[in-house]
């Protein structure tokens, strides 16, 4: 192998590493760090429109929202059906994100079974629309594996960022709405600003 061939293997290495410094490899998602990352930058502008309300015009983007889901009963997928199905929905509802987020937003893997959203310039209301949304088109998908049928659902948690004073903040409340519909009976969808 020559000198080039030789850079050019360990350069795609380099990249590979680097995309699973921020990438969930399973759910082709962002990791919690590279979730965390993107969401700083944007929160970061909005931060600094709070601090300088006379320049707040000229400031584009004015909102963000996050929404954390998390899998119904994803334990007893894992256990009646076994890791490789839980991985297999786990994948599954990464595609559903992906598929329902815009290019500007970050959909990101926050822990086993937890996804998050991070909404650009959507109000609490927007974000609310679309986690319903997708919690029912969820709702409706099927795994068929060797001759069983697998249902799963989600809950989530909204939160908006004019209601926050930074991330940490912003996922508390965003927690705070799930942990309301995780108790409510699953399969549903509650904003922070419902449960204050």
């Amino acid at each position: 192998m020559d000198e080039r061939s030789q850079i050019r293997k360990l350069k795609k290495e380099i990249e590979h590493l680097q995309q699973l410094a921020y990438k969930d490899e399973l759910t082709n998602l962002y990791n919690r760090r590279g979730f965390k990352e993107g969401t700083e930058k944007f929160l970061s502008e909005l931060v600094w429109a709070k601090k300088h309300p006379d320049h707040r015009k000229s400031i584009f983007i004015k909102n963000f929202s996050i929404i954390l889901f998390d899998i119904d009963d994803f334990k007893k997928i894992n256990d009646s059906f076994g890791h490789q199905t839980g991985d297999s929905v786990l994948s599954r509802i990464g595609a559903t994100m992906l598929e329902n987020v815009r290019d500007i937003d970050l959909a990101g893997r926050w822990g086993g079974e937890e996804i998050i959203l991070g909404l650009v310039g959507a109000s609490e209301e927007d974000a609310f629309r679309m986690a319903d949304r997708i919690r029912e088109h969820i709702a409706k998908e099927k795994l068929q594996l060797d001759g069983e049928t697998v249902n799963f659902t989600v809950s989530g948690g909204v939160a908006s960022f004019d209601k926050a004073d930074g991330f940490d903040d912003l996922f508390s409340h965003a927690d705070k709405a799930l942990y309301e519909a995780k108790n409510r009976g699953k399969n549903k969808v509650f904003k922070y600003s419902d449960i204050g």
